[in-house]
């Protein structure tokens, strides 16, 4: 992963910068105008930052790619499995339409060119996915939740069922995320990959403390696992090891700030 050429505050995929057909990046928490804990470029359109700094903000980004706003399309994410294709159908909608459609998406795809599909994170594991050959690409949030329901899995057959996308074209991209490290969880949350099929016995994606009943899971790396799982190739996958509870100076956590966390951004477009 590397800083933008052109834009300090922006990072990228260094296996996506050298595709021709395609625009991305990954925001960090700098280059903004919001304060106090959401200093200062927050991306989260439903954190409790003032509304309006939260669209200079974006603004700010907007003009970065010489684009209007609303060509960044970003869903009102709810930690589900939510699968969404932007088609011209979509983009013919009502701005009340398309915010109904938004809600309860954690991923977006499409083969539309010129709108950037975009996920908002702080801690959860951000994936852009590009099909050299379909020519498609496809947005991802996945949390524990939604990487537990597979969601990875289910964009991946989205995109197959659609366009007729194959695993062993995609590129992806993985952000960043908070750490194996930082990300203790309970219960819960084992039980839910448990229900769902994960075997998290390898020590590369979970640890244990059994005197403190306390697990640690590493999402960046389940979701890699995913992707291989389902014929991504090795080569054609780029995990960040930037870890968002670490990086204070470079990234919102909400597991570090609680519920006065901004978010980052991360996007992806083909270009016309």
């Amino acid at each position: 992963m590397r800083q933008h050429p052109h834009y300090n505050n922006l990072l990228l995929s260094d296996l996506f910068a050298a595709e021709e057909k395609v625009m991305h990046f990954f925001t960090t928490r700098v280059g903004g105008v919001s304060s106090g804990a959401f200093s200062s470029f927050n991306m989260g359109n439903f954190s409790d930052d003032d509304p309006l700094k939260i669209s200079e903000n974006r603004e700010i980004l907007s003009r970065m790619f010489c684009l209007a706003p609303d060509h960044f399309i970003t869903p009102h994410q709810t930690h589900g499995t939510g699968v969404l294709t932007i088609d011209q159908e979509f983009l013919s909608l009502g701005r009340s339409e398309v915010m109904e459609r938004l809600y309860g998406v954690d991923a977006t795809l499409s083969a539309e060119k010129g709108l950037f599909l975009c996920a908002t994170t702080a801690d959860c594991v951000p994936i852009l996915l590009f099909d050299r050959e379909k020519e498609v690409i496809a947005a991802i949030h996945a949390g524990w939740r939604g990487s537990a329901g597979r969601i990875v899995e289910k964009t991946i057959r989205e995109m197959g069922d659609r366009f007729g996308s194959s695993p062993a074209n995609l590129l992806a991209a993985i952000g960043p995320a908070i750490s194996m490290d930082h990300y203790e969880v309970g219960e819960e949350v084992m039980n839910s990959f448990s229900l769902n099929g994960f075997d998290l016995n390898d020590p590369l994606l979970s640890t244990n403390n059994e005197a403190l009943s306390r697990w640690y899971i590493d999402l960046k790396e389940i979701n890699r696992r995913e992707l291989l799982r389902l014929g991504v190739l090795r080569e054609n996958i780029e995990k960040s090891d930037l870890c968002t509870y670490e990086r204070e100076d470079l990234f919102f956590s909400a597991r570090r700030q609680t519920v006065h966390s901004g978010r980052m951004l991360s996007g992806i477009k083909m270009l016309p």
